[in-house]
């Protein structure tokens, strides 16, 4: 009789646990953006806010903590987040480029990746009044003028500050790089004619380039933007060593380390949903970036595959001040 009393009352705890874990979420998540409001990874992160309300309706809440290019909001996140499932962290190529770049108090094992939500590209903005018309005018400005040429990026270390100095090591010139407080204020900053260029991550500026105040020069993506054919591809441009430059963003959710692992797979699917929903997809398409989820197990195999990556090439190409040149 006690065995059979155990075992019931072990079934019922089982019970409980599903039921609590079936309702997530229960009330409002806040979502901690290391950058400020505006820029690439809070437009699309606000684009998924909106569908995560449509589909659980809870309210999903951004908290911007901008500084230090993504280092002050990971690390108050890190120091103050719960592992419940109400607290999410922004996370991204630029993060965990991030770690080798600076020394840090935190690397990709410091946090549970949750599941990704989108990819974007990157590509070369100047203001619309630029001489530069094309990709190899610009080039042409950057060989002949080493250390000349400013352009602009969100954060030193960042993903767009990544994706310039590629770009510059494709092409064998230098820049001066200058960097903002977040892609905001970096297209800001070519607006006012305060540098020549910046180099961005969809969908940063693109309301400017539909406006007519900037233009963009050439995308490192794979593939046209739905929304600007006509931009060229740096790869199809002939200008020489961007034949094979492809240079995309990743944006996904992290949570505390501490986050039970039921919970963070609970978590995972509610942002499948939210991910596959038409009303996100076609958010997506309007800020010209996709749509892409990615589960726990591909995430945290992608993100520590990016994470070797990463280290290889700033060891190698010397960037940063963490390891030396």
């Amino acid at each position: 009789m006690k065995k059979l009393i155990s075992l019931v009352l072990a079934l019922a705890m089982m019970l409980c646990a599903v039921s609590a874990l079936a309702a997530y979420p229960e009330k409002a998540v806040e979502c901690t953006m290391p950058w400020a409001a505006g820029g690439g990874g809070d437009l699309a992160f606000r684009a998924f806010g909106e569908v995560w309300t449509k589909v659980t309706g809870q309210p999903y809440v951004i908290k911007n903590v901008a500084g230090a290019s993504g280092v002050t909001g990971v690390m108050e996140f890190k120091e103050t987040a719960v592992g419940d499932g109400y607290q999410m962290l922004h996370w991204s190529n630029a993060h965990t480029s991030k770690i080798h770049m600076s020394v840090v108090d935190y690397d990709v094992n410091s946090f549970k990746h949750v599941a990704q939500i989108v990819e974007s590209a990157n590509y070369l903005i100047v203001p619309a009044d630029s001489p530069y018309k094309t990709l190899q005018d610009f080039v042409d400005d950057v060989l002949a003028n080493p250390g000349m040429v400013t352009v602009a990026n969100a954060g030193v270390g960042g993903g767009n500050h990544i994706a310039a100095l590629l770009f510059e090591e494709a092409i064998g010139g230098e820049f001066a790089h200058i960097t903002y407080d977040g892609g905001s204020a970096a297209v800001t900053g070519v607006l006012a004619n305060e540098v020549n260029a910046a180099v961005c991550n969809t969908p940063e500026g693109m309301s400017n380039v539909s406006a007519g105040q900037i233009r963009i020069l050439a995308s490192f993506a794979s593939k046209p933007f739905v929304d600007y054919p006509d931009v060229p591809l740096a790869k199809d441009s002939g200008v020489a060593g961007t034949e094979n430059l492809v240079i995309e963003q990743w944006r996904s959710i992290a949570v505390p380390a501490d986050t039970p692992d039921e919970v963070v797979a609970e978590m995972a699917e509610v942002v499948k949903k939210v991910v596959e929903d038409p009303d996100f997809i076609e958010k997506c398409n309007t800020l010209s970036i996709v749509a892409r989820y990615r589960n726990v197990e591909e995430i945290n195999e992608f993100v520590q595959s990016e994470n070797i990556r990463f280290e290889n090439l700033i060891k190698t190409k010397g960037f940063g001040d963490r390891y030396g040149k």
